[in-house]
Formats: C-alpha cells, sequence, structure tokens
C-alpha cells in the first residue's frame, strides 16, 4: 500500500511533537520536592473545571470504534479511555458527555465542557476560537467508493455526489474538488458509507483507519482507493482562557507516553499504536 510513508512520516511529526512537550510541559508530579509541599493533588486543585472535581469530555458518540455507544448504551472507544487516562493523570474524575459534532466547539466556549476528546483536527478557523493541544493521534483521510466502482482516486470524480460527516475537515475538503457536485453530509460515518453501498453517493471521505473498520464490521461492500488525501492529525480543544488545564492535558499525555499507557489504550483497539 502506498499509504504506509505519508502516515510515518506523521507518526515521526508526532512523537517529535511530544518530546516537545515534555520537555517544555510544567514542573512534574516527579519534580515536586518536600520543601514546596507540591504533589499531583495540589496540581489538580489548582485547575479550573466546569465541575469541581471532574474532567467533562466531550465526543460526538457516533464515531465508532473512537467514541460510540455499544450494545447496553454505554459510551465507550478510543476517546473515551483517553479522557479516563488523562482525568486519571490530572487527579480528576473523568465524565465524558456527547453532543453533535458541530456543536461541540460550541458547547465548550460556553463553558459546558473543559475539553473535547472526540477525534477532532485543529484548523485555522477552530484556532481561532479555542485552544488545541499537541496531537493524541495521527491518520489520513481517504477516498471511499463502491466495490465495482471504476473510481481509482479522486482524479476520477466526475459531477460527483460525495458523503462526509458534518462539520468535519472531510467536509471542508470535499467542497474544494472539482469533480464534485454535491456535498452529502452525515451526523455518522457508517451512515455516509451504508449510503454509499447503497448507490445515495458516488464516494465518501473519511479517515481511513476507521473507514476501513466501519466497513469490515458492517459487512459493506466499499473500498479504500487511491493515495492518502491529507493528513487527519487529531488533538484537544480548550478554552483560550484555560491555559492551565491546556498545560496539563499536554503534561498528562507525554507521561502516558512515556509509562506506556497511551500505547496499551491504543493496541487494546487497533492492535497497533496510532500516536
Amino acid at each position: 500500500m502506498t499509504h504506509r510513508h505519508p502516515l510515518s512520516r506523521m507518526r515521526a511529526k508526532v512523537a517529535a511533537a511530544g518530546i516537545g512537550v515534555i520537555l517544555i510541559a510544567g514542573v512534574s508530579a516527579c519534580s515536586a520536592s518536600a520543601d514546596n509541599g507540591s504533589d499531583a493533588t495540589t496540581a489538580a486543585s489548582a485547575l479550573t473545571t466546569v465541575a469541581d472535581g471532574k474532567f467533562t469530555c466531550a465526543m460526538s458518540g457516533e464515531y465508532r470504534p473512537f467514541n460510540f455507544y455499544d450494545d447496553t448504551n454505554k459510551l465507550v472507544g478510543f476517546d473515551v479511555d483517553i479522557c479516563n487516562a488523562i482525568a486519571d493523570e490530572l487527579d480528576l474524575t473523568a465524565e465524558p458527555v456527547t453532543g453533535a459534532f458541530n456543536s461541540l466547539i460550541a458547547g465548550l466556549k460556553a463553558d459546558r465542557y473543559d475539553a473535547v476528546v472526540g477525534s477532532m483536527s485543529s484548523t485555522e478557523e477552530r484556532l481561532v476560537e479555542v485552544d488545541f493541544t499537541e496531537s493524541y493521534y495521527a491518520t489520513g483521510a481517504e477516498l471511499f467508493v463502491g466495490t465495482d466502482s471504476d473510481v481509482k482516486g479522486v482524479a476520477d470524480l466526475k459531477d460527483a455526489t460525495v458523503g462526509v460527516a458534518l462539520g468535519t475537515t472531510f467536509e471542508e475538503y470535499a467542497r474544494t474538488l472539482g469533480g464534485v457536485s454535491e456535498v452529502t453530509t452525515y451526523q455518522a460515518d457508517i451512515d455516509a458509507l451504508r449510503d454509499l453501498e447503497a448507490g445515495r453517493v458516488d464516494a465518501v471521505i473519511t479517515q481511513g483507519f476507521m473507514g476501513r473498520y466501519l466497513a469490515k464490521n458492517a459487512d459493506l461492500k466499499v473500498d479504500a482507493v487511491g493515495d492518502v488525501l491529507f493528513p487527519d492529525v487529531a488533538a484537544i480543544p480548550v478554552n483560550k482562557n484555560n491555559p492551565e488545564l491546556l498545560a496539563a492535558i499536554n503534561e498528562a499525555l507525554a507521561t502516558m507516553h512515556e509509562d506506556g499507557s497511551y500505547a496499551a489504550i491504543s493496541i487494546d483497539w487497533f492492535g497497533e499504536d496510532i500516536s
């Protein structure tokens, strides 16, 4: 597959960023001395959160396997486990909640959440409104078509209807393509992929790893084609007026990479480290 090289470069960049976090992050628990009496509990109590003692993290709940409701209606997924692990590092209680993806930034700014741990990319438009942590995983966007389609890449799209999840960078990208005549939006990628198999859209653009996971588990006759379209790098947005929480989350992520807890979560969900 031609996808491996660009993703490898992305992962190298993310790894370098992680090292930078370790170097510039605030004073960690292990550097605290008996003289000043600082510890993890003191650091946590200094953080401002929307609910005392809790880390309220938002996600759509419609992005399997990153965040979704299982058969028992429990919110689960990679993002949920990352939220829980960050809360543990901050000595807070995790409080994962859901909302429509395209409403999460507004909810964050309205102080309904402390952060969005929901596979959100940092874009110039979003950076005007909120701050983002370092990346916590990196994959790539890909084009999906029906198994019998003659389309082998975006260059083959002609007067095409393309399905995407609403409010995502995939939607923004689809609207820039010359061969696309209509962009159909969905709350969940699985709905777009089902419409693709049914012939109601000509193609779908989404995160490659997740798209293949959904197609396999739903037994859909769709395939990823062509090269990686652009990097899909997820980070965690936090309100601009809470730089202390932003720094604390960055430090928590760095610690999780160092102690192996991040890799354990990733391997549990994907069989590999996707950082």
